[in-house]
C-alpha cells in the first residue's frame, strides 16, 4: 500500500489533469475571441446600426459617401442638452455650426447619438431627449445607445464628443466641439475635407459632462 500523502498527491494531479483536458475541449464562442473594434485616426470608423426618438433605424453605412459628423448628447448635460450658459444647445452653438457645415459642405449630415443611461429605462432616455428636442428646438436626430456600445467602441467620454468621419468611412477628427472661443474643430475639419486638404488637428481634447454609460 502506497503511503496516505503520496496517494492523495497523485489523486491531485490526476485531477488536475482532468480539469486541463475539460478546459482544453472546450470551445471558445467566436465573440469571445474576437476584439471590438475601437475608432482610431486614419481608420475605418466603427460601424454602427441605432435607433431614433421615433423609433426610425440608421446605420453608418447609409451615409456612404458623405461627411458624417457625430456629436454625443445628453438631455441631463449642462454643457449638451439641458439649458445652461455652457450648453452648445441651449447658446445656439450647434444651429449655427449646422448652417456653417451646410455651406462648407451641403452633403454633410450630422447626428447625435446619446448613451448616457446609467439608472434609466430606454423609455425614460427618449422622453428626457425628446423634452430637450422640443425646449432647445434640436434639428439634429438623436439616435439612443442605451446599452453604451457604440459609445465605448469610439471612446465617446464627454458631452458633447465630436467624431468627424469623411465620404469613405474613415475617421478624420476627434475631440472637442471647439477651443471654447472662436475656433470650431468640427467645422475645420469638414472644410478640410471638402477641399482634399489635411485635417489639423485630428484629435484634441474633449470637454463637458463624462457619459454615464449604464452598468458603471
Amino acid at each position: 500500500m502506497r503511503p496516505r500523502n503520496t496517494l492523495l498527491a497523485s489523486l491531485g494531479l490526476a485531477a488536475a489533469a482532468g480539469l486541463v483536458a475539460v478546459a482544453t475541449a472546450m470551445p471558445v464562442s467566436p465573440a469571445a475571441s474576437m476584439t471590438a473594434a475601437v475608432a482610431k485616426i486614419g481608420e475605418k470608423a466603427p460601424a454602427f446600426k441605432l435607433t431614433d426618438l421615433d423609433g426610425k433605424e440608421h446605420s453608418l453605412t447609409d451615409f456612404k459617401g458623405k461627411t458624417v459628423v457625430i456629436e454625443w448628447f445628453s438631455s441631463k448635460c449642462p454643457w449638451s442638452g439641458s439649458k445652461s450658459g455652457n450648453s452648445v444647445h441651449s447658446t445656439g452653438q450647434v444651429a449655427k455650426l449646422m448652417t456653417s457645415l451646410k455651406k462648407a459642405d451641403k452633403e454633410v449630415v450630422y447626428v447625435a447619438i446619446d448613451s448616457t443611461a446609467r439608472g434609466m429605462t430606454m423609455d425614460a432616455v427618449v422622453s428626457a431627449d425628446k423634452k430637450a428636442v422640443a425646449n432647445l428646438k434640436i434639428k439634429s436626430p438623436i439616435l439612443v445607445d442605451f446599452d453604451g456600445k457604440v459609445g465605448k467602441m469610439y471612446g465617446a467620454k464627454t458631452t458633447p464628443h465630436m467624431f468627424v468621419i469623411d465620404g469613405e468611412g474613415v475617421l478624420r477628427y476627434s475631440g472637442a466641439f471647439s477651443d471654447r472661443a472662436d475656433k470650431n474643430y468640427v467645422l475645420d475639419a469638414v472644410t478640410a475635407i471638402k477641399n482634399g486638404s489635411t485635417v489639423s488637428p485630428t484629435e484634441t481634447r474633449p470637454y463637458g459632462c463624462g457619459v454615464k454609460y449604464s452598468g458603471r
